[in-house]
């Protein structure tokens, strides 16, 4: 007998699991704000060297006569093979002779060039600021702005085994208050950050807070639902981000400047803080530490909220619900020794690695959508609402296709998609094959997520969570970097994408399908399998239904 077998007698989804999902329906949308919101903060805009004569007032004044500036311009900023002004190189000095209309062929390869020596003036047009024009991330320091996109990233990393291992010990609501309040200190403090290493610093730390939230937060939820309403749940929570990504578009055209924009997503966070403390524990965190009268009432609290009354709920019946050896929830698990369970241990590795996918390709999209066009604004909006679509419809196949099905043809979908969008020029057709990709990409996060909670079992959720959750970072923090590749070879970083959608396509094929089956509460539960087979009645009529554990 499992667990989730007692959440019928409280009400499954009643009124108590509704308030706790809409209770994590804002913060997840300002998380989905905070994942991309250096498309804008970081924004790279149009740049020239800085030019005594043209970028002086008093000396533009005295030298300009009848020239306009863009004749002036062209006497101090070589142009390159588009015809553009050079955005990291100018004219040693003026040339002057090339207005003699009496000298033609000028060979400018001969003329002296030299580095922007004195800064860069910046277009100003689409955005007053970024990070970008703030501390002059460009020329040889524009790998700088990915680098920051790769810190918080890390920060993220980082956090989940740690976050994760620390929930698994002392539980999931402990964690919870102490993410939110350094989520709202470090994205606050971001907005004030004097220097670009104390912006990354408090983006690292940001990264690591939304790591605790986002497991803390999830496995409440997942713990508190059957698993005959858990993807309708977690569809639900993963619509959130897009909904933050949309907004963001939004918000973006109203704020410019990029410090008023990261205070405007980052000041909620104080009140996310202060509403978490209502939550209660997850009941089957503290039955499998057999803390079995917190459980009861937890678990009789929930029950008056979903106006249910129960009268079978007693400590004898929790300490039945769950069958395992007397010594195992009293053991606290390491991640290396996890790895001395071979199901387990596959699991883990399997799913790892298809989460590092799905998370280095979406991000190494989603965060360089100033490569499909120059609208970045709509181009965000865009995004949010083809992902908010894409999870909505995969809200009525999830239950009838089943987890692994899905995860697999959205990955191979996605690995198409992708290589034909990279060697179309900027146009509609090349952000529709963008967009799709991404789309896809986005249904297998959430697919994967229900997998993956469905494949552990509840002694070690949280460490293995956080053990896949980190490879998942180094896929979003390696994204960035990837895209770097461009400078070399313009359609690298998508081919790379394709590649590893494709062959974590065929990983997923070897995981098992968890639709309809319950979780499991134990490692013994997965490692023993067969011999662990119990017989339940399906949910159509009395009919038994052999459920194996693997």
């Amino acid at each position: 007998m499992a667990f989730e077998d007692l959440l019928p007698e409280i009400g499954d989804m009643g009124r108590f699991q509704i308030l706790q999902v809409f209770f994590f329906i804002l913060p997840v949308v300002f998380i989905g704000i905070h994942l991309l919101l250096e498309n804008f903060t970081a924004f790279v805009p149009e740049h020239r060297c800085w030019v005594h004569f043209l970028d002086n007032t008093s000396a533009l004044f005295n030298v300009s006569g009848n020239l306009n500036f863009s004749s002036l311009l062209k006497l101090s900023i070589p142009l390159d093979s588009n015809g553009k002004a050079e955005r990291c190189r100018r004219f040693s000095w003026t040339q002057w002779q090339s207005l003699d209309p009496n000298l033609t062929g000028l060979n400018l390869s001969q003329l002296e060039i030299e580095p922007c020596m004195d800064g860069w003036v910046y277009d100003q047009s689409f955005f007053t600021s970024s990070i970008v024009s703030e501390w002059d991330l460009v020329c040889d320091s524009r790998t700088l702005k990915s680098l920051s996109q790769s810190i918080f990233f890390a920060g993220i990393l980082v956090g989940y085994p740690i976050w994760g291992y620390l929930s698994d010990r002392f539980g999931r609501k402990q964690m919870l208050p102490l993410s939110y309040l350094l989520l709202a200190v470090s994205s606050t403090g971001a907005a004030f950050a004097p220097t670009f290493p104390v912006y990354c610093c408090l983006r690292f730390l940001l990264g690591f807070s939304i790591a605790g939230m986002l497991l803390s937060s999830g496995m409440l939820v997942m713990e508190w639902t059957t698993s005959k309403h858990r993807p309708q749940i977690v569809v639900i929570l993963s619509l959130c981000p897009s909904l933050g990504h949309q907004f963001l578009g939004v918000l973006a055209y109203g704020i410019q400047d990029w410090r008023r924009l990261q205070l405007a997503v980052s000041a909620p966070s104080f009140i996310f803080f202060l509403a978490s403390w209502w939550l209660p524990e997850s009941p089957a965190w503290l039955v499998v530490h057999h803390k079995y009268d917190d459980a009861l009432k937890v678990l009789k609290k929930a029950a008056k909220i979903n106006g249910v009354k129960e009268k079978t709920l007693t400590v004898e019946a929790l300490k039945s619900a769950v069958e395992m050896e007397p010594t195992e929830a009293q053991t606290h698990y390491t991640m290396l020794d996890l790895v001395h369970f071979p199901i387990l241990r596959t699991r883990i590795l399997s799913t790892s690695f298809v989460s590092f996918t799905t998370a280095m390709v979406f991000y190494g999209l989603s965060l360089d959508l100033q490569n499909l066009g120059h609208n970045i604004q709509m181009l965000q909006v865009l995004l949010g609402v083809s992902i908010f679509l894409s999870r909505i419809g995969s809200l009525f196949i999830i239950n009838r296709v089943g987890r692994r099905t899905i995860t697999m043809v959205c990955l191979l979908l996605a690995g198409l998609f992708i290589p034909a969008s990279a060697f179309l020029p900027q146009g509609i057709f090349r952000v529709v094959l963008a967009i799709l990709a991404m789309s896809s990409i986005a249904v297998c996060i959430s697919t994967v997520g229900i997998h993956i909670i469905e494949l552990l079992p509840t002694v070690v959720r949280n460490t293995c969570k956080g053990i896949i959750s980190m490879v998942d970072r180094t896929g979003a923090m390696l994204a960035p970097l990837l895209n770097t590749l461009r400078h070399n070879i313009e359609a690298m970083p998508q081919i790379i994408f394709a590649i590893i959608a494709i062959t974590a396509s065929l990983v997923v094929f070897f995981l098992p399908e968890t639709q309809n089956q319950p979780m499991p509460d134990t490692i013994q539960d997965i490692e023993c399998g067969p011999s662990r087979e119990e017989t339940r009645p399906s949910e159509e009529g009395d009919t038994a239904v052999k459920i194996s554990q693997f």
